[in-house]
């Protein structure tokens, strides 16, 4: 054998040993240029959630919303607060003499007011009031006989609802309607912490599929590289073409530019998960090298659409905000039948009055005086309180608009939003009876997925290393080894991505059980309905206020 020959068995021999050095150094040199000097921060799936629950900005805004929502009920119930109310006042007034019945030439008349009062409207739809007035009286009038005088009285007022306004009125309403969307907003918070949750798992395992996409794209150029080193070493012992060479540089191009393509799409994963998870805008975050440390099962789950399905219709987030708004309509067409009836009220009202002072006795009409019987206040509140000059009253009051078309429109209003409520609500159950069975197939065809996938990446495993050996026996071709590396490649990316939609599809299959989609929409049903109830019950409002007042 030819020393030429020879030398070209030997390094044929020695060329898997070759490449096989080549791929550590390439790889040791690549190892630093990955990390740089990133901070890397391990985070297992629950830390993520736990840090995404204490930061993300999402649930930071929607916090707000249940807290205003209080402030409405807080609000409505104000309507209920007594009103109290006060007046303290002193006039002074003088007045020419223009007869001899005046008093005299001048007459000074200096007068004290302090007046009480308060009301409140009750649950019942009655209102009460009570008013307390007191006046201090100074004359210089020699025709006075009580100087200074004091008079008092005390009235006490009720009015109930006998027929409009009994059963339920704007302040009930507004009251309940409030209360029933406090529960909302507490619900439509409950479902963006369960979107969030998933959202942040889903990102998690988009990083871990970006790091091993990377991971497998990185292999694919190492395997071209090799391949385009042992290519150049049989042009060199004149065992191969150099055409095969320029075809084996290309293909490590390509590749290189997957491995480049690849680092951007983790780069734009970890920046997806850090924002779902850090409270804010800050470049040492940024900086950060997420770093997951729960590896994604594929352990099989067995599923029961049925019993999802029928999980959703109770206890989803935005089934249950449909049917909140639905007793929104139903207090609103409520509040529209009491407006259609006649105003018939109870009244009841008692008073009294006081008289006291500093009694002056004359010499006849205007003379002189001729006796002073102190007294003070305290006569007048006797009188009061002693009930010496009650007065009382009972009796009804009565009023209807004639024909009353706006509150019978109201009503057609209310009736027709409830029927449309009612629509919906129906539709928003279809809807989740086909999400849920969708999302429940999903998880049975991601399962056969990641059996499927997993075959095909140990075929191409077992593929490849046939071509190797033939290639290094001289038979097979550079393009066959190629197409066995690309085909690896793709099947290692396609057992990854089956993988992480899997777990994927089961985090959706247990999102869409708990809550709608969005972050607080709580479903098709929610903004509008809401919407539309709480201008309804404004107008209603109105009405009743407009019928009152009649």
């Amino acid at each position: 054998m030819s020393r030429q020959k020879l030398s070209a068995v030997v390094l044929l021999t020695a060329l898997p040993h070759i490449g096989a050095g080549l791929v550590r150094a390439q790889e040791a040199q690549q190892a630093p240029e990955k990390q740089g000097d990133r901070r890397a921060l391990e985070l297992p799936i629950g830390d993520a959630v736990e840090r995404a629950l204490k930061n993300n900005t999402d649930l930071a805004v929607e916090r707000f919303t249940p807290e205003a929502s209080a402030q409405d009920v807080r609000s409505a119930e104000g309507a209920y607060d007594p009103f109290l109310q006060a007046q303290i006042n002193k006039r002074s007034a003088d007045t020419p003499g223009q007869s001899a019945f005046s008093g005299g030439d001048t007459v000074n008349t200096s007068t004290w007011t302090w007046n009480l009062g308060a009301s409140q409207l009750l649950k019942t739809g009655a209102t009460w009031s009570a008013v307390f007035d007191n006046t201090k009286l100074n004359s210089t009038s020699v025709f006075n006989t009580y100087n200074p005088s004091f008079a008092s009285s005390l009235n006490l007022n009720l009015t109930q609802p006998l027929l409009k306004n009994l059963k339920t009125d704007s302040s009930r309403t507004q009251l309940r309607v409030s209360k029933n969307n406090r529960a909302i907003s507490d619900i439509q918070f409950r479902q963006t912490v369960v979107n969030t949750v998933a959202n942040v798992k889903k990102l998690y395992y988009d990083v871990i599929f970006n790091m091993d996409n990377l991971q497998a794209a990185q292999k694919s150029l190492t395997l071209a590289r090799k391949l385009l080193n042992e290519n150049q070493i049989k042009v060199r012992v004149g065992t191969l073409a150099p055409l095969d060479v320029v075809e084996a540089e290309s293909e490590v191009a390509t590749r290189d530019s997957g491995v480049i393509t690849a680092e951007n799409s983790l780069a734009e994963a970890e920046d997806a998960l850090k924002s779902a998870i850090f409270p804010k805008n800050d470049p040492e975050m940024w900086a950060t090298h997420v770093v997951p440390t729960d590896r994604p099962s594929a352990e099989r789950r067995e599923v029961n659409a049925d019993e999802a399905v029928r999980t959703a219709l109770e206890k989803r987030t935005d089934i249950i905000v449909a049917r909140k708004n639905l007793e929104n309509n139903d207090l609103s067409l409520r509040l529209a039948g009491e407006l259609t009836k006649p105003q018939l009220d109870l009244v009841g009202a008692y008073g009294g009055v006081g008289q006291g002072g500093t009694q002056i006795i004359r010499d006849g009409f205007g003379g002189p005086v001729i006796n002073v019987i102190p007294g003070g206040y305290g006569d007048a509140l006797s009188s009061v309180f002693g009930r010496d000059f009650p007065t009382w009253t009972v009796g009804v009051n009565l009023s209807y608009p004639l024909f009353n078309r706006q509150a019978k429109a109201s009503q057609a209003r209310a009736r027709l939003s409830k029927e449309q409520a009612l629509a919906s609500l129906n539709r928003l159950e279809l809807q989740i009876a086909t999400q849920v069975r969708s999302a429940a197939r999903n998880v049975e065809t991601n399962y056969k997925r990641v059996q499927s996938t997993g075959a095909a990446r140990v075929l191409s495993t077992r593929r490849l290393d046939a071509e190797e050996k033939k290639f290094a026996a001289g038979m097979s071709t550079n393009f066959l080894v190629t197409q066995a590396q690309r085909d690896l490649a793709v099947a290692e990316v396609n057992e990854l991505q089956s993988v992480a939609d899997y777990r994927k599809s089961i985090i959706e299959l247990d999102r869409v059980q708990e809550a709608g989609s969005g972050s607080g929409s709580g479903g098709i049903l929610s903004t509008p309905t809401s919407g539309s109830t709480a201008s309804l019950t404004r107008s209603l409002s109105q009405i009743s206020q407009s019928g009152t007042g009649q």
